[in-house]
């Protein structure tokens, strides 16, 4: 019976000892969690909120463009005309941290003769803290157009898309998430406190582009930098005064 019952107490502490154990280690793994993250934190800039824009986003805006071709005489060697005509396949803006690409296929014919290309271009993205602008312009993308005669490859002439695209894409980034909120306060007074973004500044990510931000807060509007219509009126009286 005593060893029975030493054998129960036993195992018992032991159980208690190894829980201890256990819970020991789980709380040193919390601890080092937590020192891990805030290593990460120090060093870094505070950022009130963050604005993104997604890759996904803005190809349907592509989409939403329609067909992009072209078609054209031609003529190779002073001996054979005719007329060709292209089309873009699944154009597409790809967001990347180094650089940022735009891919699609061009489909061509020229005459009897059909082919496909894969077209790689590039993609300039700037964010403007002054306009609050986030411009992304296709600046270079460029396939050939060519035919085959006997057996060989001619070429005809080289199709910029560039060109085809000269209006960047603009999307208006975060400084006009501004905001107002009200507070009752304890003399049951309301208080109106006015939010916006100030400083952002961009990153180009893999799929999206973030717009990271400090906000202010002030119980007065902001300002707004913009002239009022009798500032312009004076302006304007003064330039017509001045020609004369």
């Amino acid at each position: 019976m005593f060893f029975i019952l030493f054998s129960i107490y036993f195992y018992r502490g032991i159980r208690t000892a190894k829980l201890y154990i256990y819970s020991m280690q789980f709380k040193k793994i919390i601890i080092l969690f937590f020192i891990h993250f805030s290593s990460l934190l120090v060093g870094q800039s505070p950022i009130d909120f963050a604005f993104v824009l997604s890759e996904r986003s803005v190809n349907k805006v592509f989409a939403a463009i329609g067909e992009i071709n072209g078609t054209s005489a031609y003529e190779v060697l002073g001996l054979i005309k005719g007329h060709y005509k292209w089309k873009i396949i699944n154009p597409k803006i790809n967001f990347k941290p180094d650089s940022s690409d735009f891919t699609c296929n061009a489909k061509v014919d020229v005459g009897p003769f059909s082919y496909q290309s894969e077209v790689i271009g590039h993609v300039k993205i700037i964010y403007d803290n002054k306009s609050n602008v986030i411009s992304i312009k296709i600046t270079r993308a460029v396939f050939e157009l060519y035919t085959m005669v006997l057996g060989k490859k001619i070429h005809i002439k080289d199709i910029h898309l560039e060109d085809y695209f000269k209006d960047p894409f603009l999307f208006e980034g975060p400084k006009s998430f501004a905001t107002d909120m009200s507070f009752t306060m304890p003399d049951s007074s309301v208080k109106q406190i006015y939010v916006q973004p100030s400083e952002c500044v961009m990153k180009v990510m893999k799929q999206a582009i973030k717009i990271s931000c400090d906000i202010e807060a002030q119980d007065k509007p902001f300002k707004k930098e913009i002239k009022s219509s009798q500032a312009i009126q004076s302006d304007d009286k003064k330039k017509s005064s001045s020609n004369k």
